[in-house]
This record gives structure tokens, C-alpha cells and sequence, in this order.
């Protein structure tokens, strides 16, 4: 027997931040970051909470830390909220369900839990799963548990309106990422794919409309939809070596998520399709896969392996669009560093808990050369 599960309830569409009214005169603890905290979208979003008793933490940064989470919870006791709203990108949701996990860990009264997405990437919003990040040992930690679904998800398209075009690239790689390595996994289902494909079909239009014109409303509201069904099919089927990499990467060198996806991934594809330009083999399973993304998003070659070599062509032509270099090198990693840490990077990617779902058994010299593709 298997499992498809969706929690959390979406208010999506221009105004949907108007769901806030009905808690009017609550108690109300916001959990962003110093930046967010000054926008005319927390402004929107205390307006819409019409006089509730609103406290804001605002120390969340990127990549948040166990510290943070902690502060955060320090704050959560001080307010004693009846509601708490994640306000942000990833990160922020993130610290929030963290927080909410302690909360419930330590019995306190339940709260309800919003999060409103700023950027459209992570998917965080729907899912069961949060990255913290441990300073002392430089590694993020995958947390998952039923405790930190938001209640809610606010897509409202006003709320990334003005994401700067960089991190509307990163992002959306972010999700496009997310997609690719669900429609892939050992756990896909036929719910899952349905939405790993819906979710890329939206990206490839849409996607390089929003990093052009942030103010085009309907890209944005549909770039956002696909983050959020993404995230409802890597929450049901899993990720990847991609993630496992990224993960170990930017544990170390602090380079966005999102970006290091969009460097990683064609290789990862190549990877898991059993080394597709040189191989005179039947084409695997997950090769038929990839292929079938690369068909429904217009790759027209006639053979499996032309298709998926077209559907990496595909990634890497919106990666140029989105002016995505290359190389890890390209993103201000020195390179002797680089190369100094791939055995302990990789070694963190294979403990990685994303790598149980990779379609395709890695071992570590795999993952070595996989990162040394990157230099």
C-alpha cells in the first residue's frame, strides 16, 4: 500500500493574503528576517491581520542555524501565540516549522501555522521537512516530522512581486530541480508525477517571463503555483543526488541553494541515465523517464537517448537565459578549496538522506567525480 499525502490547506491569487482577516485580535508571532521585516509586504500582511497582537521575529538569515531556531523559540514563549506565520523564503519557513516542532515537542498549546512564501523555490511551504544548519560541524541537518506541515500556504503573487531577478533565477531553479529529481525517484507515483510535470511545464514557460518582468503578475502567480506542486511531489516522493549534493556544497561555501541545483543537475542526469553518450546498452528505466520529461516539454528527437540529452539541452539553455554560470568556480569558490574538500563532500552527500531515493545507486567515487565535474 502506498501513500500520496497533501496536509496543508493553499489560498492562492491575487488578494488571497485577505484569508489573515479572520484572525483579527489574535496573538500573532511572524517568524522573517530583518530585510522582510521593513516591506511593504509585512506591511500587507499586518493589515490583513487588522489589530491582532503581532510580534516579530526578525533574525532569521540564510541557511538558518540551530542557534536561530533557538532565539526563535525564546521568542515563541515571549508571545505565546495563537498563530504562527512564516513569512518568507525557504528559509524562513524553515526556522518557523523548526520552531513549531520544538513547541510541540514541549506540549504547549497548539497554534495555527501559516506560511507565506516570498520566493518561489524551496516548496517549503508544503512539506514536512526543514534544512538546519550546524555552524560547528558545517553541515545542514534534513529534518522531517508531521509536526512542522503548515496548516496554511498564502500564495499570493504580490508577495514575490518584487523578488530581485537573481533570485528569481535561483529559485526557480530551486523548483525546477525539485520536479526533475521527484518525477525520478524510487518512491514516484502517478500523483506525484502529475505534478512533478505540471510543475515543469509552468517553469519553462514562465519562468524566464518573471526573471525578465517581475511586475507580470500572472507569471508570477504561476511560477509560485509550480513551486508549491513541486514541493507537494518531492514531499511524497523524495529527492536526490542533486539535493545531496547541494546540501554537502553549501554546507561548506555558502553558495545559494538554488543555483548550485542548476550547476549540478545536468550531470546528475547524465549520471543516473548510465552514462547516456557513451553507452551502446538498451536505454535504463529512469533514462525512459527523463526521456519522457524531455517529450513533454518539446524535445522532439526520435530516440531515448537523444531525448534526454535534449531535455538537458532544455536545462541548460534556461540556465543561460537566466544567466546561471557554469562552473562552481564561476560562483567565487576558489578552486584549490574546491578540490581539497570533494572527498569530504562527497562523503556528507552519501550520508545524505536525499540519496536513498537517487534512482541510481552512487558511491562515493561517484559523487568525487560528479563534483569534479562542477570545477
Amino acid at each position: 500500500m502506498t501513500r500520496f499525502h497533501i496536509k496543508t490547506e493553499i489560498y492562492y491569487g491575487t488578494a488571497s493574503l485577505a484569508y489573515l482577516n479572520r484572525h483579527a485580535h489574535a496573538s500573532v508571532l511572524i517568524v522573517t528576517d530583518a530585510f522582510m521585516a521593513t516591506t511593504d509586504v509585512m506591511r500587507h500582511v499586518v493589515d490583513a491581520l487588522r489589530g491582532a497582537r503581532v510580534t516579530v521575529f526578525d533574525r532569521v538569515r540564510p541557511n538558518p542555524t540551530i542557534e536561530v531556531v533557538a532565539d526563535g523559540f525564546t521568542s515563541f514563549l515571549d508571545a505565546r501565540p495563537q498563530v504562527l506565520i512564516a513569512l518568507g523564503g525557504g528559509s524562513s519557513i524553515d526556522a518557523a516549522k523548526a520552531i513549531n516542532k520544538i513547541a510541540v515537542e514541549q506540549h504547549l498549546d497548539r497554534v495555527e501555522f501559516i506560511a507565506i512564501p516570498t520566493t518561489s523555490g524551496s516548496g517549503s511551504e508544503m512539506t514536512s521537512y526543514a534544512v538546519i544548519t550546524n555552524e560547528e560541524t558545517q553541515t545542514k541537518i534534513a529534518l522531517a516530522s508531521d509536526d512542522m506541515y503548515p496548516d496554511v500556504a498564502i500564495l499570493d503573487p504580490e508577495a514575490v512581486r518584487t523578488t530581485p531577478a537573481k533570485l528569481t533565477a535561483d529559485t526557480g531553479m530551486d523548483a525546477l530541480t525539485h520536479a526533475v529529481e521527484a518525477y525520478v525517484s524510487r518512491r514516484h507515483t502517478d500523483f506525484s508525477d502529475a505534478m512533478a510535470e505540471k510543475a515543469l511545464q509552468l517553469l519553462f514557460e514562465y519562468l524566464p517571463i518573471t526573471y525578465v518582468d517581475g511586475d507580470d503578475l500572472e507569471a508570477r502567480e504561476r511560477v509560485h503555483n509550480a513551486s508549491s506542486l513541486a514541493g507537494m511531489a518531492f514531499e511524497n516522493a523524495g529527492l536526490g543526488i542533486v539535493h545531496s549534493l547541494s546540501h554537502a556544497i553549501g554546507g561548506v561555501f555558502h553558495v545559494p541553494h538554488g543555483r548550485l541545483n542548476a550547476l549540478i543537475l545536468p550531470w546528475v542526469i547524465e549520471f543516473n541515465a548510465e552514462d547516456l553518450r557513451v553507452s551502446k546498452l538498451p536505454p535504463t528505466p529512469t533514462a525512459s523517464r527523463y526521456a519522457q520529461l524531455g517529450r513533454t516539454l518539446g524535445a522532439t528527437s526520435a530516440t531515448t537517448r537523444n531525448q534526454v540529452l535534449g531535455l538537458v539541452g532544455l536545462i541548460k539553455h534556461l540556465r543561460r537565459d537566466l544567466d546561471i554560470p557554469e562552473r562552481i568556480t564561476d560562483l567565487g569558490v576558489a578552486p584549490y578549496e574546491f578540490v581539497a574538500a570533494i572527498p569530504s563532500l562527497a562523503a556528507t552527500a552519501l550520508a545524505d538522506t536525499c540519496t536513498t531515493d537517487n534512482p541510481r545507486a552512487a558511491t562515493a567515487n561517484d559523487l568525487e567525480l560528479l563534483l569534479r565535474y562542477l570545477i
